[in-house]
């Protein structure tokens, strides 16, 4: 990948922010007996709050509906038109990091949507704490700026806080369902 002096990067997420999934996270409570039905961008919140931890062996978490392709997945047209245009650019780097953990599903879905994987960083962190992949998309691109487009503004301040380590011009955008 032969990257450009001035390095603007944008970081992408996919669910819900590329592709509006229809899914939903079920966490069994066991205490209670209940499901909860979570919509994903409400996760990461209530992970960070510190649920599981809190109370190990309570909750039964089921995320299979965020595992391979996104079956009932459709476009969401602002970003996915933004990430095509930003792919023909000689200025930009274009990064997906997800919270999946793994990132075949991902990439057929982009693939089938005209997208040209190749031409960006696919990630994946497998939890809520994306820290990991921005750094490593910092360390490794070098970037002056970094763009995010997210869903969930938890994703947005752990991005802001490790652009603010590394001195790097941060500009947020929350993506939110239309």
């Amino acid at each position: 990948m032969n990257l450009p002096k001035e390095k603007h990067v944008h970081i992408f997420d996919f669910d819900e922010t590329l592709c509006k999934t229809n899914a939903s996270i079920t966490i069994k409570d066991k205490k209670y007996g209940v499901d909860i039905i979570m919509h994903p961008t409400n996760y990461p919140g209530w992970r960070e709050e510190g649920h599981v931890e809190k109370h190990p062996g309570r909750y039964e978490l089921d995320f299979s509906q965020f595992q391979g392709y996104p079956v009932y997945g459709e476009p969401i047209d602002k970003t996915v038109l933004l990430l095509k245009v930003l792919l023909t650019s000689d200025e930009d780097v274009c990064v997906l990091i997800t919270g999946r953990d793994e990132l075949s599903g991902p990439r057929a879905w982009l693939l089938n949507h005209g997208i040209d994987v190749d031409k960006m960083i696919l990630m994946c962190s497998g939890n809520p704490n994306k820290r990991m992949c921005y750094e490593s998309a910092i360390n490794t691109l070098r970037p002056k700026k970094i763009y995010l487009y997210e869903d969930t503004p938890l994703y947005i301040d752990q991005c802001k806080e490790v652009c603010e380590k590394y001195e790097i011009a941060f500009y947020p955008n929350l993506i939110e369902e239309t």
